[in-house]
């Protein structure tokens, strides 16, 4: 599948993996993808440890776009790039809902794709956002774990 999508996609550059960028078959690809990720990582009204780091499709597409945004010779601990996955997935589903719903969602740019800044700005289109967002345990109440930094972000410019 790797292979695949990189013919098929990353070798398009950057910008070919921005979610509004996926042709339908992609876009369903890596929705399933991002579905799988975050249902493995989090569940409603039960906060566990996430454990996955997620699919190398995803990976990859996360790591060609920061690539592009922070240089070549950028490095990402694991902490750093599983938000970057969360926000990734996340960015993945509100393209799909857009795609069947027109929910009005802005397409994002390769400068703000993996930003916590644009889901806050979605989250004052639809205010339920950060509330299924809470109840999935993706944003955390606890100090410790990958999400302190999406918590901190979300909630601070929240109100």
């Amino acid at each position: 599948m790797l292979s695949r999508f990189n013919n098929e996609v990353l070798s398009y550059g950057p910008s070919a993996v921005l979610p509004q960028n996926l042709n339908a078959e992609w876009i369903t690809i890596l929705q399933k993808m991002a579905d799988d990720f975050l249902d493995t990582n989090f569940a409603l009204d039960e906060c566990k440890d996430p454990r996955d780091v997620g699919d190398p499709v995803l990976m990859a597409c996360v790591y060609e776009i920061a690539r592009y945004q922070d240089g070549d010779k950028a490095e990402y601990t694991s902490k750093d790039m599983a938000e970057k996955m969360v926000i990734y997935a996340l960015a993945i589903t509100m393209e799909s809902v857009n795609r069947e719903s027109n929910i009005g969602l802005e397409p994002p740019s390769l400068n703000n794709v993996l930003s916590m800044d644009r889901i806050i700005a979605y989250k004052d289109i639809n205010p339920e956002f950060v509330k299924i967002l809470k109840q999935a345990c993706i944003i955390r109440n606890s100090e410790k774990g990958w999400f302190k930094n999406i918590k901190e972000k979300l909630l601070s410019n929240s109100s």
